[in-house]
C-alpha cells in the first residue's frame, strides 16, 4: 500500500494497491477493445434511469438531474480531473 497527503484536506490516506492493480486491468482491457466495444460495455453497465433525486438541505430542497451528453468528446478522466482542478 502506498501513503498520500491530499492536498485539499492535508490528511494521510494510503491508496490500496489491490484496487489500483485492479482499475489499472480493466483500463487494459477496455484499452485493447474496439471503440464499439467499448460504447457496448458501458452502455451495459451504465446507471439506472432512476438515478434523478431531490435532497433536502437544511429546508431548501435540491433537485438533482443526472444525464450524459453522448456527443460530449471529454473523457470521464479527464472531466473528473478537470472539475477537481488537477488538470494534466
Amino acid at each position: 500500500m502506498d501513503s498520500y497527503i491530499d492536498k485539499t484536506t492535508k490528511e494521510q490516506f494510503i491508496e490500496d494497491t489491490t484496487i489500483r492493480e485492479a482499475i489499472n486491468n480493466i483500463y487494459d482491457m477496455l484499452a485493447d477493445l474496439p471503440k464499439e466495444k467499448r460504447l457496448a460495455f458501458f452502455e451495459q453497465i451504465s446507471k439506472p434511469k432512476d438515478l434523478d433525486f431531490v435532497k433536502e438541505i437544511d429546508g431548501i430542497y435540491y433537485v438533482v438531474c443526472v444525464h450524459f451528453d453522448r456527443e460530449q468528446r471529454e473523457d470521464m478522466i479527464t472531466k473528473v480531473n478537470r472539475i477537481l482542478g488537477t488538470e494534466v
